[in-house]
């Protein structure tokens, strides 16, 4: 059987690296902006081909679909999930994971996903209110009293985030004074008429859970959560994540079997829902970007409608079953036969970025990187690779995260055997690394048992999701 995989980052390595071994011997092709070493040798290792050429380009994906005639499609990221890409591959008869354009509009719309939630009455909803006028946006940020998060209106790949926090009063004037003269620059990440989003501030632990979805049935994937910030403690701007746990097991140490639940059964009701709002099944990965909540409980930040990265380097390696064959039964809408095994111990993922990620691509690119992958493989570190091309017979840096290093085992010893795969790594620049991730467990599990008296407290006397501060139609007082 063939598979076309459309992509070119660390999780679309470790769906090549899944297609590659299956025992149903998939030919893996691959279409990527550039040569990723890691797909390279996959497709190489099963004999397909290697297409290189623009991943968001409806003509050229859809040339090399007719090229290979492939059994079915994986697609990783979300741009061209954004831009059709799966409706190509089903118009021309290949069923493929990956929701249409129509369905991806979950992740891509901030606005369309918040309206979404309140018209189907679906839990873990956030208040919120759009804005196009960015003079009223910042009129609402001076005049409003509470704790606010502003974000675009559409998806800018986890850019432009700002929250205040009301708990000092003497500092709320100054504070948005500083937010409100902030929205133009987050504005100016966003093509869309809505220019941004205000939400009602909650506070808690964060994770994220994948599910499978062919329309009819659902397969929930182990929890992981990302470490967002650049450096080390969760300091320096956002990015596309610095790195990943997942486990031990389906859950985390900080979520209960219950919240893993309650969690799956809000991504299933809004899978329901984007199918009465569109008229077509999603199918595809639909990712819950949750936060553990006083308000709420599971809490619904963001979602995402393609495995997250660099979640999927830690969740992947984890599936014991053959989870290319479960890629496949998603495909083709027969995921009710699928099976799901999970290795107990959990995985650490830790990213990484040359210097100037996230900030300055063009200082994060053209830099030359080299590491021992023999001596890495046998410390027990598999790598991933992210944004590095191969170039002749070297590595270079193409402006995010080069690489991802993965060790399952149990969290002290999976970050000592990450240290040393660092070690092994070396660039004619510097490179960021965070050393913490995986680390800071107990301070995590202690803030969710805080977070879990309030809102078990709240559940008791009915009063999940009331916020004295928001009105009950979605938007502010």
């Amino acid at each position: 059987m063939k598979v076309l995989l459309i992509g070119d980052g660390a999780r679309e390595n470790a769906l090549a690296e899944a297609l590659g071994k299956s025992n149903r011997g998939y030919r893996v092709y691959a279409m990527s902006s550039y040569v990723n070493p890691g797909i390279k040798e996959v497709v190489d290792k099963t004999g397909g081909k290697y297409y290189i050429g623009n991943i968001l380009s409806i003509e050229n994906v859809r040339r090399v679909i007719k090229e290979v005639n492939p059994d079915f499609g994986v697609i990783g990221p979300e741009d061209p999930l954004f831009e059709g890409v799966a409706n190509a591959f089903r118009e021309e008869g290949i069923p493929v994971v990956g929701p249409n354009k129509e369905g991806a509009m979950i992740e891509k719309s901030k606005v369309w996903m918040r309206q979404l939630m309140w018209k189907y009455n679906i839990p873990g909803r956030l208040r919120f209110k759009a804005f196009n006028n960015l003079a009223e946006a910042s009129k609402f940020i001076l005049e409003f009293g509470g704790s606010i998060a502003i974000k675009p209106s559409e998806q800018v790949g986890g850019k432009g985030v700002k929250v205040v926090a009301d708990l000092q009063a003497y500092l709320s004037e100054e504070k948005r004074n500083a937010l409100s003269k902030g929205v133009n620059n987050i504005a100016g990440l966003v093509k869309d008429e809505v220019k941004l989003i205000i939400e009602e501030k909650v506070d808690g632990p964060e994770y994220t859970l994948h599910v499978l979805t062919d329309g009819y049935s659902y397969l929930p994937l182990p929890l992981a959560q990302d470490y967002k910030n650049a450096y080390e403690d969760g300091i320096g701007p956002e990015t596309g994540g610095m790195g990943s746990i997942s486990g031990p097991d389906h859950l985390l140490p900080f979520i209960n079997e219950e919240e893993y639940e309650k969690s799956l059964e809000i991504v299933k009701l809004t899978a329901e829902a984007i199918r009465k709002e569109t008229g077509m099944d999603y199918i595809g990965v639909l990712s819950g970007q949750m936060m553990l909540t006083g308000l709420w409980g599971p809490t619904i930040i963001e979602y995402y409608s393609r495995l997250g990265d660099p979640e999927a380097s830690a969740i992947i390696p984890r599936i014991r079953s053959d989870f290319a064959e479960i890629l496949e039964l998603t495909a083709t809408r027969h995921l009710s036969k699928a099976k799901l095994e999970v290795e107990e111990k959990p995985s650490i993922v830790r990213a990484v970025a040359p210097l100037g990620y996230p900030l300055d691509k063009k200082m994060a690119s053209g830099h030359k990187i080299s590491l021992d992958l023999p001596k890495m493989r046998e410390l027990g570190c598999n790598v991933y690779f992210g944004s590095v091309a191969l170039e002749g017979m070297s590595l270079v840096t193409k402006g995010s995260r080069a690489i991802e290093i993965v060790v399952i085992d149990d969290f002290i010893n999976a970050s000592n055997k990450l240290d040393q795969c660092f070690s092994l790594v070396s660039s004619d620049t510097k490179l960021i690394y965070r050393h913490d991730i995986g680390n800071t467990l107990e301070v995590q599990v202690e803030k969710a048992e805080i977070v879990r008296y309030t809102y078990k407290s709240r559940e008791k006397n009915g009063m999940l999701g009331i916020s004295a501060d928001w009105s009950p139609n979605g938007g502010l007082w």
